[in-house]
């Protein structure tokens, strides 16, 4: 109870004075009206009320020239944002303009590029068909010269290549058709389109050649294969190679390179008697796969086979030694430089040899001289291991001489 009176009180003190203050500002208001009213006839009323209105007046005057000079400012803010507007719109214009040539320029170009290019169909097919016509114009009469129906050859196969026409021959590929530098030489190689000599590059391989040029500390190496074990293996390549060449007509030369350098290691050349049948030896044998590479062969000009091979290294005198350039080549089986086909025929052991590819031409073989074969190949294999066993005299030496750097 006490404190609800108390409350009451509080509120009942703050409207009192605040009616106080009320009934005080409304009194001196009265007195002041009353004073107003009492001084209005006065001189000095008079004469308050003159400043008030010639200063209302000043006060009005500065106002409007300070609403001109705002106007005005605002006037010419105005003109420049419809200027720079103007210009921005002439600028879009500008651009729209330029957007729209160029959109016109590139379905120009777009539409001429399709032009371009219809006509460019138009030529490619045109020399498509002349090319399949010449094609087959060329294999027409290319079959017709294989065949023997036509006795020059085409036209197209008479043209020569050089790789560097203004410049002189190189006396190497001259004699051998082989350069150590190969095409990037500093003088002309001249590659005919076809001839009698056929060339597959690195045919004959063996472990003797491609790694006789290891590491020069590595000497033991190579004292593990002989020559006499290398030219076997060039006996048995020899007898199974030479009979793929001989099926197109007769083979006149059949050289193979025992040199060491890469650019004529294993080179082999097979030369035919006939143009006709060093082309058609060409086309049948050129990209077969024989001991697991692929045949390369190219047409190559050879003018003496004298001046080819290199004659010291028959007598064991050549004092490049490896690094040669001339033709260190293999004795045929006979013994002889030239190539003597009487005596291969006499000495071939198998018909047919399981280094070369499936081709078109198989050879049939009678159970008879399966049976021979593999009774000739265990001879050979027993008469191998009795030669390994117990190496010569001769040979030892040899490999005595080739360890200590002797000749």
């Amino acid at each position: 109870m006490t404190q609800s009176k108390m409350g009451g009180h509080r509120e009942w003190r703050k409207t009192a004075k605040r009616e106080r203050r009320r009934r005080i500002r409304t009194q001196i208001a009265k007195d002041r009206d009353k004073k107003l009213k009492s001084a209005e006839n006065t001189e000095e009323y008079k004469k308050w009320e003159r400043e008030q209105k010639i200063m209302e007046t000043l006060e009005y005057e500065q106002i409007e020239k300070a609403n001109a000079i705002e106007n005005e400012k605002w006037m010419k803010a105005e003109m420049i944002a419809i200027d720079q507007w103007k210009k921005l719109q002439e600028m879009q214009e500008i651009l729209l303009q330029k957007h729209v040539e160029q959109e016109a320029r590139i379905k120009l170009e777009y539409e001429l590029e399709q032009k371009r290019k219809k006509e460019q169909e138009e030529i490619l097919k045109k020399l498509e068909e002349e090319n399949k016509q010449k094609h087959e114009s060329f294999m027409r009469h290319l079959q017709e010269f294989l065949m023997g129906d036509s006795k020059e050859p085409p036209a197209e196969l008479l043209v020569s290549s050089e790789t560097r026409p203004d410049t002189e021959m190189c006396p190497f590929f001259l004699k051998t058709a082989c350069c150590r530098f190969g095409d990037q030489c500093s003088r002309n190689h001249r590659y005919p389109g076809i001839s009698c000599i056929l060339l597959a590059k690195n045919f004959y391989d063996h472990f003797g050649l491609t790694n006789s040029n290891c590491n020069e500390y590595d000497t033991d190496l190579m004292l593990e294969y002989e020559d006499s074990e290398t030219y076997r293996q060039f006996k048995e390549f020899f007898f199974d190679v030479s009979p793929e060449f001989e099926k197109f007509g007769r083979v006149i030369q059949f050289v193979v390179c025992n040199n060491h350098e890469r650019h004529l290691r294993g080179n082999t050349y097979v030369e035919f008697k006939e143009l006709r049948c060093a082309v058609a030896a060409y086309q049948a044998l050129h990209t077969r796969w024989y001991g697991g590479k692929q045949l390369s062969l190219q047409f190559c000009n050879v003018i003496s086979w004298k001046k080819a091979i290199c004659g010291l290294h028959v007598k064991k005198r050549c004092p490049k030694g490896r690094a040669c350039n001339f033709l260190h080549v293999f004795r045929n089986p006979n013994n002889l430089l030239d190539y003597n086909i009487e005596f291969r025929r006499e000495h071939r052991t198998t018909p047919r040899s399981w280094r070369w590819s499936e081709s078109p031409e198989k050879d049939v073989l009678t159970p008879q001289d399966t049976a021979r074969n593999k009774d000739e190949e265990s001879r050979r294999n027993k008469k191998d291991k009795k030669s390994s066993r117990k190496p010569s005299h001769r040979s030892s030496r040899r490999r005595s001489s080739e360890r200590y750097g002797r000749r």
